[in-house]
């Protein structure tokens, strides 16, 4: 290659050091060698106007070695991300002027890692490993040899331009002029987008929200699964039981969340639940992500919210004194005494799908005595009862919650007038 394409073929890489040079148009060089004769011959006559033999003189020179390595490549490749055992050619053509071989190093930008070389079907672990071989690689004047870098490409690079070079030098005049050579190839991986939203399904109870209005909260996990940082748009809807009150701290049913390639995020969904809503009654809450990489691409996630409700039965028994000894009811034969002492037991079970609170203004258990008996005393199955008594009104109240299912009681013993 000659100087002044050689300048020309370098100030190209610099202005656009990332585009693949395609091959250089070369002048095919006198080959090394060779020898060029130069002859010079005069001719001559007299003043009579005979001739003469021609006077003749020669000089020759030995054409020497001139290195001309080439690089060539493809302008660009596009290899998915992630990926393994890529395959890159890499065409190195000796436009020197006699037979040469050559040593190569490569470079590769953050998200491809070389991880190999192949010169036809054998492989080479190394670079090092490489360049052993093809310092035993003779390449002839015009001729060429092809390496074949084997490449791996990193997750999350979706639409990076990643430049992969090659550089080629002479092994017989490495530091003449026009004895190194490099191109590029960029490696463009396209963009797939993917999104996971999770939970999908299971079941929460919740109360109605009251006069307060009790928020509630939904955790779902965004997982970006596509090869690029993306922003997905949120979107959460229910019917009519749950309104939303915000997503991901955006009033509303709608925001949005940025997550790295690889990586995911919770996003919280406030609601609240409505108070006319039946015990029993359900519907999803949902949460769609939709990627801006891609529209195409978007996932669902649901949790149903189940509505439930306190329910209290409470039961009334009458004991005698002893507390085991049941006294039948009106069509009973069981008779009682004036001044006889009757105890009176009092059940209450939660018979609905969530805690009962008896206790608080306007909560727990009154009785009032019939005004044939006299209060005398009250006792409980256990701790947690507040009781009191006036005018013949029984008050109870039970610190904490009545828990779904259970049952609790105390007894009001009175004597008969």
């Amino acid at each position: 290659m000659n100087k002044t394409l050689r300048r020309v073929a370098l100030a190209g890489l610099l202005l656009a050091p990332f585009a693949a040079r395609p091959a250089h148009a070369q002048v095919t060089p006198t080959p090394e060698g060779t020898t060029i004769t130069n002859t010079a011959s005069a001719t001559w006559t007299d003043a009579n106007g005979n001739t003469y033999s021609p006077a003749t003189a020669s000089v020759s020179v030995l054409v020497g070695f001139k290195a001309g390595p080439d690089v060539q490549s493809p302008t660009s490749v596009s290899s998915s991300s992630p990926s393994t055992g890529n395959e890159l050619p890499f065409t190195i053509v000796n436009t020197g002027n006699g037979v040469d071989s050559m040593s190569v190093s490569t470079t590769a930008a953050a998200g491809v890692t070389i991880t190999g070389y192949k010169i036809g079907s054998t492989t080479y672990a190394s670079l090092a490993a490489l360049n052993e071989a093809l310092a035993a690689t003779a390449i002839s004047a015009a001729g060429n040899v092809t390496v074949t870098i084997v490449y791996t490409v990193a997750s999350g690079q979706g639409g990076q331009t990643i430049p992969v070079s090659m550089t080629a030098t002479s092994r017989r005049t490495p530091t003449a002029a026009g004895a190194t050579d490099t191109s590029s190839t960029n490696v463009l991986p396209a963009i797939a987008a993917s999104v996971v939203v999770t939970p999908d399904g299971g079941t929460v109870d919740r109360l109605p929200s009251g006069t307060g209005p009790t928020t509630y909260t939904e955790t779902f996990t965004v997982q970006n699964n596509g090869n690029r940082d993306d922003t997905f748009s949120l979107a959460a809807s229910a019917g009519s039981i749950l309104s939303i009150v915000s997503v991901n701290g955006k009033a509303g049913t709608s925001s949005s969340v940025a997550i790295a390639a690889g990586g995911s995020a919770t996003v919280d969904v406030i609601y609240t639940v409505s108070n006319n809503a039946a015990a029993g009654a359900t519907e999803s809450l949902v949460l769609t992500a939709t990627s801006t990489n891609d529209a195409t691409k978007s996932d669902p996630g649901n949790r149903v919210v189940r509505v439930v409700r306190a329910a209290i039965s409470m039961t009334k028994e009458a004991f005698q004194d002893n507390q085991t000894t049941a006294i039948g009811g009106p069509l009973s034969t069981d008779r009682v005494l004036p001044g006889q002492y009757i105890q009176y037991k009092v059940t209450v079970t939660n018979t609905g799908g969530a805690a009962a609170i008896l206790t608080g203004t306007g909560f727990g258990i009154t009785d009032a005595l019939p005004s044939q008996v006299t209060y005398v005393s009250t006792s409980t199955d256990a701790s947690g009862w507040t009781i009191t008594e006036s005018g013949g009104t029984v008050s109870a109240a039970l610190s904490g919650t009545l828990a779904a299912g259970a049952s609790r009681f105390f007894w009001i013993r009175v004597q008969v007038k």
